[in-house]
């Protein structure tokens, strides 16, 4: 188990081995090299006199200890042939990207390598790892002697302005470990590279004796940066928790009422898929999972559970049921009986939804004209048609969201966002309910069976403070406040569109775009702008007053990890592989131009298209394929499937123009803000600025937002908002590159007719 280090400000990073598993690689292409020069060498001897150690220290060892000299031509091959196995198949350590993510911001890292910098440089490039580290890589090349002297490690750290009693050093070979000890530096082994084995160096490694060993790189940030941070006095007890439940994870974060992360943590929440339609969550795992989350969160701030004034939630908009006890009933067509609530993606309610659509009720009109069976309705509808013994026992209903601050606070208040967005509640009339629309659908006793309130509450309201053992769950003090809890995109809207927040003659301009597994278009204006295909307009589903329209696309990152798993020159869609994907796109692109597998098109609409379409039963189409299987090829596949979301992005932002918005600036959230792919293309290809702000989880801000109105530190949301939110850079749409996805464009619109055509032909074929 590692040990906890509370000071360090500098993690320095070896490369090979630590950060990319290129050992077996570089020591392949070396052995084969002095094969060619005709020294036979045994793996094991070549890994002791080797690894960890500089081309120069490696060509004299070869000179003084076996007479052999390398010339430059021969380097020159060995480097050539090292490049291209990178290129076909190296990755970045497992779970490297993760552990990069939840280092804490107040510390720095950096990269210092034996290696040479070209070398350097391409394998951070292939592996997706080069941003990461860019401007912060040294290599042996820059001092006079490599490991296992200091002076690599002390040169990263003097120009990183950070004393060496203050690094950590990440190594994997004993060269390397002892020129850590020897700069003074604690330093810990990684022994998760492929290498540690066939290299035998597990006992060397043990030998040098660093202050600990781990071979999984997620052990990593929860042993470093737990330091307590230097909390202003007049913050002592006014900060905030955050709480974000997402498809796979829960995330809790600490905040400032300046809207700084002081602390976060995250867990994962298991979803059971059955088939291509259905997905389940157990809420009892889900709330432990938030509990943990939120006790590790205020752990690593290193603050006490009474400077938490007040907690927000958020959550996606999966259904929950439980009986009149609060125990969860199974929603599982396989019967698990703690899987108790039904995932957002969850599309079982199909023929439900189109009943709905076909009812012709106004409140169809504020769904873009057609129901989704993401929503709720549709779904209760689909219990109590297919599942009546369930039906019979329900006590409770809640979106995931409310189900959060009821277990919190025992309250049956619900969240404006959540009622106006998902369950038919027209915030903007009095009463909000229209019970005739749930008569008709034949679920009118859904308010007594769920206990349903007549009202909703708005995002930033006190919904009351933390029961006794929700606070004793959650780590938190019973005089903690919960505020009203959103939507996830809900909340991420107000992390990336506080700015704007106070000024609604403005918002029609800005446009927060929640991109993840799925991807959400928040679209705000002061007054209602009705437009088909699109969500709404809800009143006050984010901020009281304002209208909100809402497009996305059913997948949109969860259609990228499918190509990679649908390919055979795929796999398990990891970070990783993601990144090595990426890198070569970027070798592939820069070789053949704007040809780039131009004759590829990809609809991307595999689990229905949510808008502005609007249909939840189309499928998605490829056009274009051939009999490459190669690696290049799933390359091509993922580059095009990228392009097909991006357009389908423009296709959703034409429609909001055409109905009254003057939409600029895209302001970005979610994991497609760390895919420079995907930032490019949706710049490119919609023509609009890309704003990304500095603070990374700007949904987690948007919930801190809200708890901080609800604790009364603010006067109101908008307040909160402008108070909170942090600074952004813009990337500005490249015109030239717009216009060439202009023809992509028209494929893609024509893509959507043709299949609905061919949709319509085979509907119209009789049976057998």
């Amino acid at each position: 188990m590692l040990p906890r280090i509370t000071d360090i400000k500098l993690i320095i990073f070896d490369c090979d081995g630590v950060l990319v598993d290129s050992e077996p690689a570089a020591m392949a292409v070396l052995l084969e090299t002095l094969a060619d020069k005709g020294l036979e060498i045994d793996e094991t001897e070549a890994y002791d006199r080797f690894l960890g150690r500089s081309l120069a220290s490696a060509r004299l060892t070869l000179t003084r200890e076996y007479g052999l000299e390398l010339d430059e031509g021969a380097i020159a091959r060995m480097r050539e042939k090292l490049f291209a196995l990178y290129d076909k198949q190296l990755l970045a350590c497992a779970g490297i990207f993760d552990a990069l993510d939840e280092l804490p911001e107040t510390i720095q890292t950096c990269v210092a390598s034996s290696s040479q910098p070209e070398r350097i440089r391409h394998s951070l490039h292939v592996t997706g790892l080069l941003e990461k580290f860019d401007g912060r890589i040294f290599s042996a090349t820059q001092v006079k002697n490599g490991k296992p002297a200091p002076d690599l490690f002390l040169l990263a750290a003097k120009t990183m302005g950070v004393a060496p009693a203050q690094c950590l050093v990440i190594e994997d070979s004993p060269a390397g470990i002892n020129a850590a000890k020897a700069a003074k530096m604690r330093v810990f082994a990684y022994l998760g590279g492929s290498h540690i084995e066939p290299s035998g160096f597990l006992g060397a490694i043990k030998a040098a004796r660093p202050d600990a060993m781990f071979a999984q790189m997620a052990d990593l940030p929860g042993k470093i940066g737990n330091q307590k941070p230097a909390i202003p006095r007049h913050e002592t007890g006014r900060l905030l928790m955050a709480v974000d439940v997402g498809t796979a994870n829960v995330r809790a974060g600490v905040f400032s009422l300046a809207g700084r992360l002081l602390g976060r943590a995250q867990h994962t929440i298991e979803v059971k898929r059955i088939g291509a339609d259905q997905g389940t969550y157990a809420s009892g795992a889900i709330w432990s999972a938030v509990c943990q989350s939120v006790r590790d969160a205020r752990e690593k701030a290193g603050v006490d559970s009474a400077d938490i004034s007040a907690i927000a939630f958020d959550a996606t908009c999966s259904l929950v049921v439980l009986d009149a006890d609060g125990v969860g009933l199974s929603v599982a067509s396989t019967g698990e009986p703690d899987h108790d609530t039904i995932a957002w993606f969850d599309h079982r309610a199909r023929a439900e939804a189109r009943e709905c659509t076909n009812s012709g009720h106004e409140i169809v009109g504020y769904s873009g004209g057609v129901v989704s069976p993401e929503m709720e309705i549709p779904k209760i509808m689909w219990l109590k048609r297919h599942l009546p013994q369930t039906w019979a026992r329900i006590g409770f209903l809640f979106d995931l969201a409310d189900f959060l601050t009821w277990k919190a606070t025992g309250s049956l208040k619900r969240s404006r966002s959540t009622l106006t967005a998902k369950w038919a509640f027209m915030a903007h009339q009095e009463p909000g309910w229209r019970h005739d629309y749930f008569q008709t659908l034949g679920i009118a006793d859904m308010f007594e069976r769920g206990q349903l309130p007549q009202s909703a509450s708005a995002p930033g309201e006190p919904v009351g403070p933390l029961v006794a053992d929700a606070a004793r769950d959650l780590g938190l003090t019973p005089k903690c406040t919960v505020a009203t809890g959103m939507i996830d995109a809900h909340a991420g809207a107000l992390g990336v569109l506080g700015n704007f927040a106070g000024k609604p003659e403005h918002l029609h301009r800005h446009l927060g775009l929640v991109a993840g597994t799925s991807s959400c278009i928040m679209a705000l204006s002061s007054d209602k702008r009705q437009a088909p295909g699109l969500w709404g307009p809800y009143y006050g589903a984010v901020l009281p007053g304002v209208w909100l329209n809402e497009g996305g696309q059913s997948a949109a990152g969860a259609l990228l990890d499918h190509v990679i798993e649908l390919h055979c020159a795929g796999g398990a869609p990891t970070r990783e592989r993601h990144g090595r994907i990426l890198a070569r796109i970027g070798v592939l692109r820069r070789r053949e131009g704007t040809n780039f597998a131009s004759r590829l098109h990809v609809l991307p609409d595999f689990h229905g298209n949510r808008s502005p379409v609007a249909e939840p039963d189309a499928l998605g189409v490829i056009s274009g394929l051939d009999l490459d299987t190669s690696f290049d090829s799933l390359c091509r596949l993922y580059w095009r499937t990228a392009v097909g979301i991006a357009l389908g992005l423009r296709h959703i932002l034409e429609t909001l123009q055409q109905h009254g918005y003057g939409i600029d600036t895209l302001h970005m959230t979610g994991g497609h803000t760390s895919n420079p792919l995907l930032l490019e293309l949706y710049g490119d290809t919609t023509g609009c600025t890309i704003a990304t702000h500095e603070q990374s989880d700007v949904v987690l801000l948007g919930s801190a937002m809200a708890a901080a109105t609800a604790a009364g530190h603010f006067s109101d949301l908008a307040t909160a908002c402008g108070k909170m939110v942090g600074p952004f850079r813009q990337r500005p749409a490249d015109p030239k590159a717009h216009a060439r996805y202009a023809a992509d464009y028209q494929v893609f619109v024509r893509m959507h007719l043709h299949r609905q055509e061919l949709d319509q032909i085979s509907a119209s074929q009789p049976p057998g």
